[in-house]
């Protein structure tokens, strides 16, 4: 399966779920066969916060490529800037959606190690 320019061993996808898909059970998932594991919805205002809760939700380290975060935000300014935040730190690809349009927004890149 591919998506964009990242090619998946598989179909398999383990949909964001909100205090479900952590970075354990994300590599849980993809040890046992998940081509893709999504990490679970991240606000936009809490990333560029700071938070430490949603630092540790939009944490990616020891996970395999691709990784992907779910963003959740209202100004397409504010949750650019979180997808430029997590592509730079070792995201491959970012799905935001605006709460108040329900558009959606793309951003992918090269996947990097944190």
């Amino acid at each position: 399966m591919r998506i964009g320019p990242y090619r998946l061993r598989n179909n398999l996808v383990l949909a964001p779920m909100a205090g479900v898909t952590d970075r354990p059970f994300r590599q849980l998932c993809r040890r046992f066969g998940a081509g893709l594991a999504v990490s679970e919805m991240v606000s936009s205002n809490s990333l560029l916060w700071g938070s430490e809760k949603t630092k540790r939700r939009a944490d990616h380290r020891g996970e395999d490529a691709p990784r992907s975060v779910q963003l959740l935000g209202t100004d397409p300014a504010m949750m650019a800037e979180a997808g430029r935040y997590n592509v730079a730190n070792g995201c491959c690809a970012t799905s935001r959606w605006s709460r108040a349009s329900c558009r959606r927004w793309s951003r992918r890149s090269t996947c990097r190690s944190p």
